[in-house]
């Protein structure tokens, strides 16, 4: 076995040793407390985060709206976890799994909310524009090491994520006929083009991109339900009674624990959502808006969106269809499931979503590992950065997902371990400026 090989097993070992009780109580203690503090914010407010969707007011001097800022984080956090994460939580966890991406997705909403919330509070203006901002900055307001630490396992996440997301990218556009090199360097081109043209670039994209990319994968998910509405009520049926029984064994499906369904939708819950581990901080510190909890609001619809909403569809499409009993690998789940239901246009529907989601994704972690090289290291740290982000782009294109994902497990355990001591410090003052904004007006009243 190569020193590859040998650090392949390794990462496979602490995957899984942390991704089991560890990180999951870390997860569901530090998402309830935050529930708390925050007076069940996401269920007494979650109508006034969507209510921010119909009614956007704008009135800071940032370098992107905060709807910009909302839709750049949504097109880092709904990609290849939407699709291919649910489908191989449920390939390994049966489906079960998505109760607990479920409970995930209810406890990551306080904790995006408070981290898009910190980041309005805790960043600089720079003097060329644009903000000084993001979890490394708020954590190194805490202890200058944890910020540097957290911005360390960051850049190797969002590297290791690039070759994730490219790889789907990549398998979608193969699925369709399009060569596997030649899509490669078709998606590592447009990163270029969007290194080069920097957050503006991206936002300009993100804006037009998420909310048409999401309408027309959930009507196409629809569609499915509809066409195998009698497998509706027995699909979520499933979905609660293997949250705690497990599932057998039926079909090519080899069968799934209790504690394999929790393991799973815990930790495809977390990578789809990014649930706590301060990926988009980057993009909500760069937000015109100044308010913290306002903005906290956008975090709260952005998790609610991507958990219950999209990976919903995903999970229906995939039980409803039956496709999840033949064995096949998680990774093709969604994009066989649609094919069943629609033929050749839902086999076009599903790989041109995956190609959006996972493209959108790939977008923006190439601007996100910029920011953050540039915030630690300066502007040649920026290209050294993205240059290295551009160089796994094409490795994952060319090796595919599988390969790489447990790894991009690996860089999220550190992140989100980094991220929460943060939060767990700044929950205090969270809960003050929630407080004054709900009964003042803002969150700076006194």
């Amino acid at each position: 076995m190569g020193i590859f090989g040998r650090i392949d097993t390794f990462i496979t070992w602490f995957d899984g040793v942390v991704w089991g009780l560890p990180l999951i109580i870390l997860i569901l203690v530090t998402g309830i407390f935050l529930t708390v503090r925050l007076g069940l914010l996401q269920v007494r407010y979650l109508g006034k985060a969507l209510k921010f969707m119909v009614k956007n007011e704008e009135d800071g001097h940032g370098e992107v709206t905060s709807f910009g800022a909302l839709c750049t984080a949504l097109s880092a956090t709904i990609g290849t976890g939407n699709i291919v994460g649910v489908g191989t939580a449920i390939a390994a966890g049966g489906p079960g799994a998505i109760f607990w991406m479920w409970v995930v997705g209810f406890v990551a909403m306080a904790l995006k909310y408070s981290e898009a919330c910190v980041s309005i509070a805790v960043r600089e203006k720079k003097p060329e524009g644009g903000y000084k901002g993001g979890a490394n900055y708020y954590l190194s307001k805490i202890n200058k090491p944890l910020g540097f630490a957290w911005s360390i396992a960051i850049m190797y996440g969002l590297i290791t994520a690039a070759g994730v997301h490219t790889g789907s990218v990549v398998t979608a556009a193969e699925s369709l006929g399009v060569p596997r090199l030649v899509a490669t360097i078709i998606v590592c081109i447009i990163i270029a083009l969007i290194i080069f043209g920097g957050l503006q670039a991206l936002v300009q994209i993100t804006e037009r991109l998420v909310p048409f990319m999401a309408a027309i994968y959930i009507l196409a998910g629809l569609a499915v339900v509809v066409l195998n509405i009698g497998n509706l009520v027995p699909a979520i049926v499933s979905i609660f009674k293997g949250a705690f029984t497990g599932t057998a064994a039926l079909g090519g499906f080899a069968g799934a624990t209790v504690s394999a369904a929790i393991r799973n939708g815990c930790a495809r819950g977390v990578y789809s959502s990014d649930a706590g581990n301060g990926q988009s901080s980057i993009a909500y510190s760069q937000s015109s808006e100044t308010d913290p909890v306002k903005q906290g609001m956008w975090g709260v619809f952005e998790v609610f969106f991507d958990t219950i909403v999209v990976c919903t569809f995903t999970a229906l499409v995939i039980l409803c269809t039956g496709v999840w009993q033949t064995g096949e690998a998680g990774s093709t789940l969604a994009i066989t499931a649609f094919k069943s239901a629609l033929g050749g246009a839902g086999n076009v529907i599903a790989s041109l979503g995956l190609m959006m989601f996972a493209g959108s994704t790939v977008l923006a972690f190439c601007t996100f590992i910029g920011l953050t090289c540039e915030n630690v290291f300066g502007k040649t740290g920026r290209w050294i950065g993205q240059i290295g982000f551009v160089i796994l782009a094409f490795v994952g294109g060319t090796v595919g997902v599988d390969i790489l994902l447990g790894w991009a497990d690996f860089g999220n355990a550190w992140t989100l371990t980094l991220n929460i001591i943060g939060l767990l410090c700044f929950s205090k003052q969270i809960a003050k400026w929630t407080k004054n904004y709900f009964e003042k007006g803002s969150s700076y009243a006194e």
